[in-house]
């Protein structure tokens, strides 16, 4: 999953794309735990100064990497409600389970939660978008009537997602291309069940 060539974006050094590629290819040989700010600066030419300059250590370096690399929508209109959900869930599920980053993603956010602001940062650069598209689904789904007007968007979200991380981290449960749609096969019915 190579970064983009193009320009570099503001609010980062010249080298930014080259920097979270390589936070990407260093997390594919090595866990989160061994990963350094000493290595990525390494590995990627890039002074550690330059790199402390930027980001304030390595959570905040894994943690932009993953909002800036992995995929966040937005969802097509398919014009089911089913498919739109299973393909929102679809992409949680490539993005923790199928890449490097997604692998660290537990370590990541135990790092970030011991400094809220970084897990702050990191609910706005990657999950504000990734929910937006979702609450978008549900609106579309609540407009062809196939989920309840007073639906609890948030929740409904939550539960969505939940399930995948919650066999990711806590049960080790199988995740698979159709963990999907199983889960929203679950959950279409009892949100449908509240509109009778």
């Amino acid at each position: 999953m190579p970064v983009s060539s193009a320009e570099p974006r503001r609010g980062g050094p010249r080298k930014r794309d080259l920097v979270l590629q390589t936070v990407v290819d260093e997390l594919a040989a090595t866990s989160y735990t061994q990963l350094t700010v000493e290595r990525i600066a390494e590995a990627s030419g890039v002074h550690k100064t330059t790199l402390y300059r930027w980001w304030s250590g390595k959570p905040e370096l894994v943690a932009d990497a993953l909002a800036t690399l992995m995929d966040t929508g937005p969802v097509p209109d398919t014009g089911s409600t089913r498919a739109d959900l299973v393909e929102w869930l679809a992409g949680t599920v490539r993005n923790f389970t199928g890449t490097p980053l997604g692998t660290a993603m537990p370590a990541l956010i135990s790092d970030l939660a011991s400094t809220p602001e970084g897990l702050d940062a990191f609910r706005v650069a990657f999950l504000a978008e990734r929910r937006a598209n979702c609450a978008a689904v549900i609106e579309r789904g609540v407009a062809r009537g196939d989920l309840p007007a007073d639906l609890d968007a948030d929740l409904f979200m939550d539960t969505l997602a939940g399930a995948v991380f919650y066999r990711q981290v806590v049960t080790g449960g199988r995740v698979d291309a159709d963990t999907a749609a199983r889960v929203v096969d679950l959950l279409l019915p009892a949100a449908g069940d509240r509109r009778r």
